[in-house]
């Protein structure tokens, strides 16, 4: 068990596969280098017996009758583990630096075939000879001369290579242990160091980062990914606490107004039956804020979670805001607001109509609120290249370039006063843009120093239309017509 904890370390996995690399490379530079000696050693001990045949040619000569014989002296061309041996092609021999026939049994007619060639040759003894066979022209006369070296000595050089190999194996394996392990901890100790810092970052110090020291290494990318993250975690809190302390405080409002009516009515016995209607009307618009708020916040809640998915189908977008026109056009009248719709061209677009519902009415129900008595919103649907848009403008006051970053945020208002008092908890934008991109599209704000904000949702067509510039941005008091 111990063992199984200490491989999973990635040090000693490193240290593990650093081994396994070079045994596998000593072992195949073994290999190599035997095949490499060998070869060499072939090709040297060839060159001796070449230059055994080459000598031997030198010293035969002809005799007073004509006949070649052997004017070297014996002594000197005899050697320790070399044979040598002259005969005439009808099997006379000419010369032997042994006493024993040892080349009988090779094959008389090879010289009819060949002129020269290497061949392995046993002994009886079983030790085994590299053999030259060459038929030379000696003054007219052809003579076939043999020369053999004993193979032991490649044998041999081969062996102590192999035993100095085989003894500085473990001591390389060793090194290599010690040193793979060494070199992974020093290479793996600014990961310890990350470990230790990530290991005090808690809740609330997401501000703290860790240190880059090398940007362009992996474990500098780390860092800055690290980095990265608790900046999203620390948006994220601060994100979650604002919501927090808005939610609360938006929820506290109408239970404290709920309260004061009550408390009132208890106050007042002699309220009579007008009084105690009056008291549960305005109680009843209160929890009507009420629920509106927490359906509100359980459709932001869902968002997080994922819960929604949408089933995208079919429909004319220009069908879309009528309804949503039509829906809100009471509230409108109620402040003598002049508001119309203006289909340029029908435009099909798929989406979830369940889903995507409270984006034009949101923004829609935002300008009839913000626009004061007597305005003007005019709300605009149309097509360019392959999107279909719906824009809603008013005459209201605008939005300022400090809040239009902000404007889509959760419980962020530009008037918070102004808001409590038409009611609005600051998410119904956040919903709008939510239920815009989930259907794939995008919303835009257009708002200048002369007053007066745009809304436009672009959304993909369900079928590619040919318009080639997009439209100009409506203005709430313009006419198209």
């Amino acid at each position: 068990m111990k063992l199984r904890s200490i491989f999973q370390s990635i040090r000693a996995r490193i240290t593990l596969w650093h081994l396994v690399v070079l045994i596998l490379t000593l072992l195949i530079y073994m290999l190599f280098s035997q095949m490499f000696l060998w070869k060499q050693l072939n090709i040297e001990l060839k060159a001796r017996l070449q230059d055994d045949v080459d000598a031997a040619e030198n010293f035969l000569k002809r005799d007073s009758d004509g006949h070649l014989v052997w004017s070297g002296h014996h002594e000197e061309r005899q050697g320790p583990e070399r044979w040598l041996e002259v005969r005439s092609p009808d099997g006379t021999l000419l010369y032997r630096n042994f006493t024993q026939d040892l080349f009988s049994s090779l094959s008389p007619e090879w010289g009819a075939v060949h002129k020269k060639s290497f061949q392995p040759f046993y002994l009886r003894d079983g030790r085994q000879l590299l053999l030259i066979r060459e038929i030379h022209q000696i003054e007219g006369k052809q003579v076939e001369i043999l020369a053999a070296r004993s193979l032991d000595r490649i044998a041999e050089e081969m062996g102590h290579l192999l035993l100095v190999q085989i003894l500085l194996f473990p001591v390389a394996v060793l090194l290599a242990l010690v040193g793979g392990y060494f070199v992974a901890g020093r290479v793996l100790s600014p990961l310890k160091m990350i470990i230790a810092r990530m290991q005090v970052i808690s809740a609330d110090r997401l501000s703290d980062r860790l240190p880059v020291d090398n940007p362009g290494d992996e474990l500098g990318q780390l860092s800055m990914a690290f980095n990265d993250l608790l900046a999203k975690l620390d948006r994220s809190f601060e994100q979650m606490k604002l919501f927090t302390a808005d939610a609360s405080h938006e929820l506290r409002t109408p239970l404290a107004a709920i309260r004061s009516v009550g408390e009132m009515a208890l106050r007042s016995p002699n309220g009579g039956e007008a009084g105690c209607r009056e008291t549960i009307a305005s109680m009843l618009e209160e929890v009507e804020k009420l629920t509106n708020l927490v359906n509100e916040l359980l459709t932001l809640a869902r968002t997080e979670s994922g819960i929604f998915r949408p089933t995208p189908k079919k429909h004319d977008l220009g069908d879309l805001a009528r309804d949503a026109v039509a829906l809100l056009m009471v509230l409108a009248e109620e402040k003598n607001q002049q508001l119309s719709l203006e289909v340029e061209q029908p435009c099909q677009v798929r989406l979830d109509h369940r889903i995507f519902r409270p984006a034009i009415g949101n923004i829609l129900h935002n300008a009839i609120k913000y626009t004061p008595a007597g305005g003007k919103i005019r709300v605009l649907v149309g097509q360019s290249m392959n999107s279909c848009f719906v824009e809603v403008a008013d005459s209201g006051p605008g939005v300022g370039p400090e809040h239009q970053e902000r404007i889509f945020d959760r419980f962020y208002r530009v008037d918070r006063g102004r808001s409590r008092e038409t009611g609005g908890a600051g998410l119904g934008l956040a919903i709008a843009k939510w239920a815009v991109e989930i259907n794939g599209g995008r919303i835009e704000l257009f708002s200048g120093p002369g007053g007066g904000s745009s809304f436009r949702i672009w959304l993909p067509a369900a079928e590619e239309v040919l318009v080639t510039t997009a439209p100009p941005r409506l203005a709430a008091g313009e006419d198209r017509r």
